[in-house]
């Protein structure tokens, strides 16, 4: 399936110039949604939903493509007008007065640099992000558990990516089980249709969590 939707994906948004990098993490993520036996319209709706995002990563790149130019450009037009060295320096310079004049290209330069290097930042953490949402989908980690938790949250690897989802999953689980167990002490039948055993947390009381979490939000 994955490779399905990746071949689907590029011929859709060939005209966007997106890397591979970035077509492939989408593909990824899909894949996790649309079961192998899904229909042909599902699929389609699939690939259609991720078309404002990819387009974002189109804004993204192409903004990347006009400030590497720019430097490029700016780089050449400095190296032209370098100025040709002494070939007999002066042995008694006289020493410069007061600050040098500010080199307004260069100035140019440490700001377009400093603009690419954001961006680059953006992009990854954008990235970042969906690779944990994904992992945190595939370990059944709830919604509305951990989406405050990963706001503004960076990562600079996938290790670290999938440590901090993992640490997700152990506090989800953790919560769930005090909950399962204060439900056993308080109550001397049980409280759904199964007599819940301590130390495990039944289908039913997983159920009652998500609905709970589920009208916090709300």
């Amino acid at each position: 399936m994955n490779k399905k939707i990746l071949e689907l994906l590029k011929t859709k948004y060939k005209d966007l110039g997106l890397s591979e990098s970035i077509l492939k993490v989408t593909a990824d993520r899909l894949a996790r949604t649309v079961k192998e036996e899904a229909e042909e319209t599902e699929i389609t709706q699939a690939i259609e939903s991720v078309e404002s995002e990819l387009r974002m990563y189109q804004s993204f790149e192409d903004r990347n493509r006009t400030l590497l130019k720019e430097v490029k450009d700016l780089k050449e037009k400095l190296e032209k007008n370098e100025p040709t060295p002494n070939p007999e320096p002066n042995p008694n310079p006289r020493p410069n007065e007061g600050n040098p004049e500010p080199n307004p290209m260069l100035e140019l330069l440490k700001e377009l640099k400093g603009e690419i290097t954001a961006l680059k930042s953006e992009k990854i953490q954008q990235t970042n992000k969906e690779k944990l949402t994904a992992k945190l989908q595939e370990l059944g980690v709830n919604e509305n558990f951990y989406k405050l938790h990963i706001d503004g949250k960076t990562f600079e690897n996938d290790e670290q990516i999938n440590e901090f989802a993992n640490q997700l999953k152990e506090s989800q689980d953790a919560f769930a089980q005090s909950i399962n167990n204060d439900l056993l002490k308080n109550q001397s039948n049980p409280l759904f249709g199964n007599r819940p055993v301590e130390g495990q947390v039944s289908a039913d009381v997983q159920d009652y969590i998500k609905t709970k979490f589920n009208q916090n939000q709300n």
